[in-house]
């Protein structure tokens, strides 16, 4: 069996943790594979491998340190579906439902079969010609001149409304607890399927976010209140949209397929994580 390893090595944690999880790796007759970035930091060589050997063999992709590198790992794998699992290195991370000392329990648990895989929906966003793909989110904000923006909302070529406003995300369920929960959107169970509109900062009371079924297709345009705006996907590709442009929205046709520890529920997980029930002193 072997293991890929996609690791954020600028984590205070990340060395120790690495290192102890190569250890039990190769304790249990399993090759791990450190991706070439993270082995110059941590200088661990020995077991570098590139993106494409790792998608080529292995059997489970770790990715060790935030909902970033997490998200860096679904567009590596993209329509490949092998199994990812998230190990939290630090911070709040809704995407990686493993702390960092629970890492070698769960991969016991996977290699015993105990555990959950959530198959979790993934947004094709086209614009121009360029195609990406978001396990989160793709948000359109207002320029570097700060002015209110103008988008014209449609939903399968049915116009649905104007928007005035900085900004506005589409987002997957997986997504809801991400850059939308910040701009008030509702948290939706991760593995249905549907598209969260959440407009920012909006400059019309009536403005409030809407669920859209998965099977639509949401196309956003530029209106002239503004001659620009920037285009985000997860938070990690970028472009500039330009007045009269159009952004589409659609489900893609592939998954991605999370590691999700048998023994939790969701619930458990985002109580925890948004510290629900407990009372500020």
């Amino acid at each position: 069996m072997k293991i890929g390893l996609i690791v954020n090595p600028q984590k205070p944690l990340a060395k120790n943790v690495v290192a102890d999880l190569i250890k039990f790796l190769l304790k249990k007759k399993i090759s791990p594979m450190l991706d070439r970035a993270a082995a110059k930091v941590l200088r661990i060589t020995k077991i570098a491998a590139s993106d494409k050997e790792i998608l080529a063999s292995a059997d489970l992709i770790i990715a060790l340190g935030g909902d970033g590198t997490l998200l860096r790992t679904a567009r590596m794998v993209s329509d490949k579906e092998i199994p990812i699992m998230g190990a939290n290195l630090g911070g709040l991370g809704f995407l990686t439902m493993f702390a960092g000392d629970e890492v070698k329990h769960a991969v016991s648990d996977f290699l015993n079969k105990n555990y959950r895989e959530e198959k979790r929906m993934v947004l094709l966003v086209t614009y121009k010609k360029e195609q990406f793909f978001a396990l989160n989110d793709c948000a359109i904000n207002m320029g570097p001149d700060a002015r209110v923006i103008e988008l014209i909302l449609s939903s399968n070529h049915n116009f649905i409304c104007k928007l005035f406003a900085d900004g506005v995300v589409v987002a997957t369920p997986t997504g809801s607890t991400a850059y939308s929960l910040s701009a008030n959107g509702p948290i939706v169970y991760p593995t249905l399927e549907a598209m969260l509109v959440t407009p920012l900062c909006p400059h019309i009371l009536s403005a409030r976010p809407l669920i859209v079924p998965a099977l639509e297709t949401i196309t956003l345009e530029l209106g002239e209140r503004a001659d620009f705006a920037l285009l985000t996907i997860d938070g990690q590709e970028q472009r500039n949209l330009h007045t009269g442009e159009k952004v589409a929205i659609q489900k893609a046709g592939y998954y991605i397929h999370l590691i999700a520890p048998k023994a939790k529920s969701y619930y458990e997980i985002l109580r925890n994580k948004m510290k629900w029930g407990e009372r500020g002193e």
